[in-house]
Protein backbone atom coordinates (compact mmCIF):
# COMPACT_ATOMS: atom_id res chain seq x y z
CA UNK A 1 0.00 0.00 0.00
CA UNK A 2 1.66 3.54 -0.56
CA UNK A 3 2.71 5.16 2.18
CA UNK A 4 0.01 8.12 1.33
CA UNK A 5 -2.77 6.22 1.63
CA UNK A 6 -1.94 4.63 5.31
CA UNK A 7 -3.84 6.77 7.63
CA UNK A 8 -1.41 6.69 10.67
CA UNK A 9 1.14 8.04 8.29
CA UNK A 10 -1.13 10.97 8.76
CA UNK A 11 -1.66 11.64 11.98
CA UNK A 12 -1.75 8.45 14.42
CA UNK A 13 0.76 8.85 16.63
CA UNK A 14 1.06 5.26 18.05
CA UNK A 15 1.87 4.41 14.49
CA UNK A 16 4.68 6.98 14.78
CA UNK A 17 5.56 5.30 17.91
CA UNK A 18 5.60 1.66 16.34
CA UNK A 19 8.13 3.36 13.70
CA UNK A 20 10.53 4.63 16.57
CA UNK A 21 9.48 7.97 15.78
CA UNK A 22 8.40 8.64 19.54
CA UNK A 23 11.08 8.55 22.43
CA UNK A 24 10.67 7.84 26.14
CA UNK A 25 10.31 11.81 28.03
CA UNK A 26 13.62 11.13 29.65
CA UNK A 27 15.64 10.68 25.94
CA UNK A 28 13.41 13.56 24.60
CA UNK A 29 14.86 15.71 27.30
CA UNK A 30 18.12 14.35 26.45
CA UNK A 31 18.01 14.67 22.66
CA UNK A 32 16.50 18.33 23.18
CA UNK A 33 19.45 19.18 25.17
CA UNK A 34 22.00 17.62 22.73
CA UNK A 35 20.24 19.00 19.56
CA UNK A 36 20.61 22.82 21.16
CA UNK A 37 24.25 22.04 21.98
CA UNK A 38 25.02 21.02 19.16
CA UNK A 39 24.45 23.81 16.53
CA UNK A 40 26.96 23.26 13.65
CA UNK A 41 29.84 25.40 12.17
CA UNK A 42 30.23 26.35 8.66
CA UNK A 43 33.48 27.43 6.66
CA UNK A 44 32.96 27.59 3.18
CA UNK A 45 35.79 27.43 0.26
CA UNK A 46 36.57 28.16 -3.54
CA UNK A 47 35.72 24.78 -5.09
CA UNK A 48 32.05 25.31 -4.28
CA UNK A 49 31.81 22.83 -0.97
CA UNK A 50 31.05 24.46 2.61
CA UNK A 51 32.29 22.38 5.80
CA UNK A 52 29.45 21.59 8.08
CA UNK A 53 29.60 20.05 11.93
CA UNK A 54 26.55 18.10 12.70
CA UNK A 55 25.31 15.38 14.52
CA UNK A 56 26.92 13.42 11.86
CA UNK A 57 30.22 14.98 12.28
CA UNK A 58 32.38 17.13 10.14
CA UNK A 59 32.20 16.72 6.21
CA UNK A 60 31.54 18.71 3.17
CA UNK A 61 28.25 19.60 1.47
CA UNK A 62 27.83 21.71 -2.00
CA UNK A 63 27.09 25.25 -1.95
CA UNK A 64 24.67 24.79 -4.10
CA UNK A 65 22.93 21.86 -4.42
CA UNK A 66 21.18 20.49 -7.51
CA UNK A 67 19.47 17.19 -6.41
CA UNK A 68 18.51 17.11 -2.97
CA UNK A 69 16.50 14.45 -1.55
CA UNK A 70 14.26 14.62 1.28
CA UNK A 71 13.52 11.75 3.51
CA UNK A 72 10.50 12.92 5.73
CA UNK A 73 7.66 14.72 4.07
CA UNK A 74 7.30 16.42 6.59
CA UNK A 75 10.09 17.32 8.87
CA UNK A 76 12.72 17.25 5.92
CA UNK A 77 10.48 18.62 2.98
CA UNK A 78 9.20 21.39 4.79
CA UNK A 79 12.40 23.13 5.08
CA UNK A 80 13.90 22.38 2.13
CA UNK A 81 11.06 23.50 0.10
CA UNK A 82 11.03 26.61 2.17
CA UNK A 83 15.12 26.80 1.47
CA UNK A 84 14.22 26.37 -1.97
CA UNK A 85 15.77 23.88 -2.96
CA UNK A 86 15.81 21.37 -5.89
CA UNK A 87 13.80 18.94 -4.35
CA UNK A 88 14.22 15.83 -6.45
CA UNK A 89 12.13 12.86 -4.35
CA UNK A 90 10.87 12.51 -0.69
CA UNK A 91 9.40 9.66 1.23
CA UNK A 92 7.40 8.55 3.71
CA UNK A 93 4.00 9.99 2.60
CA UNK A 94 2.96 12.35 -0.11
CA UNK A 95 3.06 15.83 0.18
CA UNK A 96 0.30 17.84 2.30
CA UNK A 97 -1.71 20.33 -0.25
CA UNK A 98 -0.45 23.16 1.58
CA UNK A 99 3.02 22.21 1.04
CA UNK A 100 4.47 23.65 -2.51
CA UNK A 101 6.45 20.75 -3.67
CA UNK A 102 7.67 20.46 -7.28
CA UNK A 103 4.76 17.86 -8.21
CA UNK A 104 6.94 15.91 -10.75
CA UNK A 105 8.92 14.90 -7.65
CA UNK A 106 9.53 11.28 -7.01
CA UNK A 107 7.46 9.84 -3.75
CA UNK A 108 8.96 6.48 -1.92
CA UNK A 109 6.94 4.42 0.20
CA UNK A 110 8.76 4.45 3.67
CA UNK A 111 10.76 3.06 4.90
CA UNK A 112 13.11 4.20 1.85
CA UNK A 113 15.03 2.25 -0.18
CA UNK A 114 18.59 3.48 0.26
CA UNK A 115 19.81 1.70 -3.23
CA UNK A 116 16.66 3.50 -5.06
CA UNK A 117 17.95 6.53 -3.30
CA UNK A 118 21.42 6.10 -4.83
CA UNK A 119 20.05 5.66 -8.19
CA UNK A 120 18.95 8.77 -7.96
CA UNK A 121 22.28 10.53 -7.60
CA UNK A 122 21.43 13.02 -5.35
CA UNK A 123 24.11 15.60 -3.92
CA UNK A 124 22.29 16.22 -0.73
CA UNK A 125 19.90 14.39 1.38
CA UNK A 126 18.04 15.76 4.25
CA UNK A 127 16.88 13.09 6.98
CA UNK A 128 15.43 13.44 10.36
CA UNK A 129 17.64 12.69 12.88
CA UNK A 130 15.43 10.60 15.99
CA UNK A 131 18.87 10.31 17.82
CA UNK A 132 19.19 6.53 17.09
CA UNK A 133 19.56 3.96 14.76
CA UNK A 134 16.10 3.75 12.54
CA UNK A 135 14.88 1.68 9.14
CA UNK A 136 12.41 4.77 8.62
CA UNK A 137 15.53 7.47 8.59
CA UNK A 138 18.63 5.77 8.15
CA UNK A 139 21.08 8.37 8.42
CA UNK A 140 24.32 6.50 8.57
CA UNK A 141 23.45 4.65 5.32
CA UNK A 142 22.22 7.21 3.74
CA UNK A 143 25.56 9.23 4.27
CA UNK A 144 27.42 7.16 2.36
CA UNK A 145 25.25 8.28 -0.73
CA UNK A 146 25.37 11.49 -0.29
CA UNK A 147 26.20 14.35 1.98
CA UNK A 148 23.62 14.48 5.52
CA UNK A 149 21.67 16.91 7.12
CA UNK A 150 19.70 15.85 10.09
CA UNK A 151 16.82 17.72 11.45
CA UNK A 152 16.66 17.58 15.15
CA UNK A 153 12.98 16.21 15.38
CA UNK A 154 12.55 17.48 18.85
CA UNK A 155 13.66 20.50 18.04
CA UNK A 156 10.38 23.87 16.60
CA UNK A 157 10.14 23.91 13.30
CA UNK A 158 11.73 27.50 13.40
CA UNK A 159 14.94 26.51 14.78
CA UNK A 160 15.40 23.67 12.05
CA UNK A 161 14.65 26.03 9.70
CA UNK A 162 17.34 27.80 11.02
CA UNK A 163 20.04 25.19 11.81
CA UNK A 164 19.28 24.20 7.61
CA UNK A 165 20.19 27.88 6.17
CA UNK A 166 23.24 28.54 8.64
CA UNK A 167 24.11 25.22 6.91
CA UNK A 168 23.75 26.11 3.66
CA UNK A 169 24.83 29.71 4.27
CA UNK A 170 20.94 30.91 3.37
CA UNK A 171 20.32 32.47 6.70
CA UNK A 172 19.76 36.09 4.77
CA UNK A 173 17.81 34.18 1.68
CA UNK A 174 15.04 36.07 -0.06
CA UNK A 175 12.92 32.99 -0.21
CA UNK A 176 13.59 31.72 3.36
CA UNK A 177 12.84 35.47 5.20
CA UNK A 178 10.06 35.68 2.75
CA UNK A 179 8.28 32.40 3.90
CA UNK A 180 8.42 33.14 7.60
CA UNK A 181 8.06 36.80 7.66
CA UNK A 182 4.70 36.20 5.96
CA UNK A 183 3.94 33.30 8.54
CA UNK A 184 4.84 36.16 11.25
CA UNK A 185 2.59 38.73 9.96
CA UNK A 186 -0.25 36.37 9.12
CA UNK A 187 0.12 35.53 12.91
CA UNK A 188 0.28 39.21 14.08
CA UNK A 189 -3.06 40.12 11.93
CA UNK A 190 -5.28 36.72 13.84
CA UNK A 191 -3.62 37.74 17.40
CA UNK A 192 -5.06 41.11 16.49
CA UNK A 193 -8.73 40.04 15.22
CA UNK A 194 -8.85 37.78 18.20
CA UNK A 195 -7.42 39.73 20.68
CA UNK A 196 -10.32 38.92 23.29
CA UNK A 197 -11.06 35.10 22.42
CA UNK A 198 -7.50 34.17 22.20
CA UNK A 199 -7.73 35.55 26.16
CA UNK A 200 -10.63 33.66 27.21
CA UNK A 201 -11.82 31.08 25.06
CA UNK A 202 -10.79 27.31 25.77
CA UNK A 203 -9.46 25.14 23.24
CA UNK A 204 -8.45 21.21 22.65
CA UNK A 205 -6.34 19.96 20.10
CA UNK A 206 -7.11 16.39 19.49
CA UNK A 207 -6.64 13.59 16.68
CA UNK A 208 -9.45 11.16 15.57
CA UNK A 209 -8.34 8.42 13.81
CA UNK A 210 -10.34 5.26 12.90
CA UNK A 211 -12.80 6.43 15.52
CA UNK A 212 -10.65 6.98 17.86
CA UNK A 213 -9.85 10.27 19.88
CA UNK A 214 -6.53 11.10 21.08
CA UNK A 215 -4.28 13.97 22.02
CA UNK A 216 -1.46 15.65 20.56
CA UNK A 217 1.90 15.48 21.01
CA UNK A 218 3.28 19.06 23.30
CA UNK A 219 5.52 20.04 20.81
CA UNK A 220 3.76 19.56 17.64
CA UNK A 221 2.79 21.72 14.65
CA UNK A 222 -0.45 22.71 15.97
CA UNK A 223 0.73 23.05 20.07
CA UNK A 224 3.89 25.30 18.58
CA UNK A 225 1.19 27.78 16.74
CA UNK A 226 -0.97 27.72 19.42
CA UNK A 227 1.66 28.98 21.74
CA UNK A 228 2.55 31.91 19.48
CA UNK A 229 -0.90 33.07 19.45
CA UNK A 230 -1.81 32.80 23.13
CA UNK A 231 -4.05 30.23 22.76
CA UNK A 232 -5.74 28.94 26.35
CA UNK A 233 -4.71 25.18 25.68
CA UNK A 234 -6.89 22.28 27.47
CA UNK A 235 -5.23 18.73 27.75
CA UNK A 236 -7.84 16.26 28.21
CA UNK A 237 -5.51 13.45 28.22
CA UNK A 238 -1.79 12.85 28.86
CA UNK A 239 0.36 13.25 26.07
CA UNK A 240 -1.17 11.22 22.59
CA UNK A 241 -3.46 8.98 25.06
CA UNK A 242 -6.75 7.31 23.69
CA UNK A 243 -10.07 8.95 25.06
CA UNK A 244 -12.22 6.60 26.18
CA UNK A 245 -15.83 6.19 24.77
CA UNK A 246 -17.17 6.68 28.14
CA UNK A 247 -14.90 9.72 29.08
CA UNK A 248 -14.99 11.47 26.13
CA UNK A 249 -18.26 13.98 26.67
CA UNK A 250 -16.79 14.79 30.07
CA UNK A 251 -13.30 15.22 29.27
CA UNK A 252 -13.60 17.78 26.83
CA UNK A 253 -17.01 19.50 27.89
CA UNK A 254 -15.60 22.68 29.37
CA UNK A 255 -14.18 23.10 25.53
CA UNK A 256 -14.98 26.31 24.40
CA UNK A 257 -13.76 24.86 20.29
CA UNK A 258 -11.95 22.04 19.05
CA UNK A 259 -9.46 21.97 16.20
CA UNK A 260 -9.29 17.88 15.32
CA UNK A 261 -6.54 16.44 13.24
CA UNK A 262 -8.36 14.09 10.78
CA UNK A 263 -7.51 12.16 7.36
CA UNK A 264 -8.88 13.55 4.44
CA UNK A 265 -12.46 13.13 3.89
CA UNK A 266 -13.01 12.03 7.38
CA UNK A 267 -16.06 13.74 9.64
CA UNK A 268 -16.27 11.99 13.17
CA UNK A 269 -20.02 14.24 12.91
CA UNK A 270 -20.90 11.25 10.56
CA UNK A 271 -18.98 8.66 11.26
CA UNK A 272 -21.25 6.57 13.91
CA UNK A 273 -20.01 8.56 16.66
CA UNK A 274 -22.94 9.32 19.07
CA UNK A 275 -20.91 10.37 21.79
CA UNK A 276 -19.40 12.78 20.01
CA UNK A 277 -22.39 14.32 18.56
CA UNK A 278 -22.78 15.10 22.67
CA UNK A 279 -19.87 17.45 23.20
CA UNK A 280 -20.83 20.61 23.77
CA UNK A 281 -18.45 22.02 21.32
CA UNK A 282 -19.62 19.83 18.49
CA UNK A 283 -23.19 20.81 18.95
CA UNK A 284 -22.46 24.44 18.54
CA UNK A 285 -20.54 24.10 15.37
CA UNK A 286 -17.01 24.90 17.44
CA UNK A 287 -15.02 22.84 15.72
CA UNK A 288 -12.32 22.71 12.96
CA UNK A 289 -11.70 19.26 11.09
CA UNK A 290 -7.96 19.96 9.41
CA UNK A 291 -8.66 16.80 6.40
CA UNK A 292 -4.82 17.07 6.73
CA UNK A 293 -2.10 16.32 9.17
CA UNK A 294 -0.94 19.17 11.54
CA UNK A 295 1.02 17.20 14.15
CA UNK A 296 4.09 17.41 12.18
CA UNK A 297 6.28 19.48 9.35
CA UNK A 298 7.57 22.84 9.09
CA UNK A 299 6.75 26.25 8.06
CA UNK A 300 4.00 25.50 5.93
CA UNK A 301 2.47 23.36 7.96
CA UNK A 302 2.30 26.18 10.27
CA UNK A 303 0.72 28.64 8.14
CA UNK A 304 -2.15 26.10 7.42
CA UNK A 305 -2.68 25.59 11.59
CA UNK A 306 -2.74 29.57 11.46
CA UNK A 307 -6.30 29.50 9.37
CA UNK A 308 -7.61 26.32 11.47
CA UNK A 309 -7.28 28.82 14.33
CA UNK A 310 -8.68 31.64 12.80
CA UNK A 311 -11.57 29.37 11.29
CA UNK A 312 -11.62 28.06 14.97
CA UNK A 313 -12.07 32.03 16.72
CA UNK A 314 -14.29 32.72 13.90
CA UNK A 315 -16.89 30.69 14.94
CA UNK A 316 -17.09 31.37 18.28
CA UNK A 317 -17.02 35.22 17.72
CA UNK A 318 -19.96 34.40 15.63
Amino acid sequence: MPASTVLGSHICVSDLTRRRFVVGSAAFSGLFAAGCARSAGTEGDASGMRTVTTSLGTYDIPVTPKRVVAIDSRLDLEPAVAMGLPVIAYSFDAAEPWVPADPTAQVFEAPVNVEAILALEPDLIICTDIGEASDMWPLQQLSQTAPVLPMDFTRPWRENIDQLASWLDRTENPEVRQVIGAYEDKAAGLKERHARSLASKQIVLLNYVNQKVNGVNRKGISTQVAEDLGVQLQWPVEGQKEISTENLVTSLDSADGMIVTTAPGVDPVTDDRAMWNRIRAVQGDNVVYTGGNINYGSVYTAMRTLDYFDDLFTRLEN
